[in-house]
């Protein structure tokens, strides 16, 4: 086995169960053509991820105080 599948086994054993194989392998293939770029650009989503999980969060928080205030 070469690095790049000894990698893919990893990922696979660590979040096979959230994520499918298919998507792994190919996040492990834009890695090795990419790089740091993909890295780069996976940061970037997963920070526009977690904004809108903040805002929702912001929201149901907001509407659960409205709720208790009645």
């Amino acid at each position: 086995m070469n690095g790049k599948q000894l990698f893919l086994e990893e990922i696979c054993e660590k979040v096979g169960d959230k994520i499918s194989r298919r998507e792994i392998e190919e996040k492990v293939d834009r890695l090795a053509k990419e790089g740091i770029v993909f890295l780069f650009l996976e940061l970037m989503r997963l920070r526009r991820e977690i904004e809108k999980l903040r805002d929702e969060i912001d929201s149901l928080t907001n509407e659960a105080y409205l709720y208790a205030k009645r």
